[in-house]
């Protein structure tokens, strides 16, 4: 009985890697790959604009699938600020980096993480002791490790982080990048130099703040050192 239910989590688990690699290959060897080239952004802009009142509706769901499918998420949210401007493209952007990653999220709890746990389950004990006591704070502290969104996903996947935990502190999380880069991609309606002087200067100041949080919080280093070895 119990080597079925190995070889299931075994089933399970390629089964989520052939997805996975799926949606990589999607993103790298088809067309798609031209409309995530941060070089034809303003063609992208020019397309999106096209669509007037639907353009909302095709930019969250285009840029979710995008996002789930391993797209950095800054040429969204670039993107979104150049088509709706500061608010509305923080919000648009925001919205379909948070569905990309939910979805790639519950893909990961559903297919990989009874397999994974046996395997990674030592390494992810002390992050499962944080997620019990600041679970919300070890989500927006994820969200903001140099690695693509789609691993961040994966990894959160295979922790035992509760539902509305990571929608709350992906929500957070998610959200310094999407105002800063639609403030960058909003400047080119107007004020250009005062808003991108301003992004620039938040992105200076959030990244130094990020910085210094994760070399002076125990928390946040044995985070990182955990993840890295995942």
């Amino acid at each position: 009985m119990k080597e079925n239910s190995n070889k299931k989590e075994i089933f399970k688990t390629l089964l989520l890697a052939v997805i996975l690699t799926g949606f990589l290959g999607i993103l790298h060897f088809t067309p798609l790959k031209y409309y995530i080239d941060f070089s034809n952004i303003n063609f992208l802009k020019e397309k999106l604009s096209s669509f007037h009142a639907f353009a909302p509706a095709i930019f969250l769901i285009s840029g979710a699938i995008i996002i789930a499918l391993g797209a950095p998420r800054f040429i969204i949210t670039v993107l979104g600020g150049m088509v709706f401007g500061f608010i509305t493209g923080t919000i648009l952007s925001l919205a379909a980096a948070f569905l990309g990653s939910i979805a790639i999220f519950w893909l990961t709890r559903l297919l990989g993480r009874p397999f994974f746990q046996q395997k990674f389950g030592s390494r992810l004990i002390s992050i499962e002791k944080y997620l019990r006591e600041n679970g919300i704070l070890v989500v927006v502290l994820v969200r903001q490790l140099p690695v693509p969104c789609m691993l961040g996903n994966i990894l959160l996947g295979l922790t035992s982080v509760r539902n509305p935990v990571f929608i709350i502190g992906s929500i957070i999380g998610l959200f310094p990048e999407s105002a800063i880069f639609a403030l960058y991609g909003s400047s080119v309606q107007g004020s250009f130099i005062l808003k991108s002087t301003i992004a620039s200067i938040l992105l200076v100041i959030f990244v130094w703040a990020i910085g210094y949080y994760y070399r002076h919080s125990p928390m946040a280093k044995e985070i990182v050192q955990k993840f890295r070895k995942v």
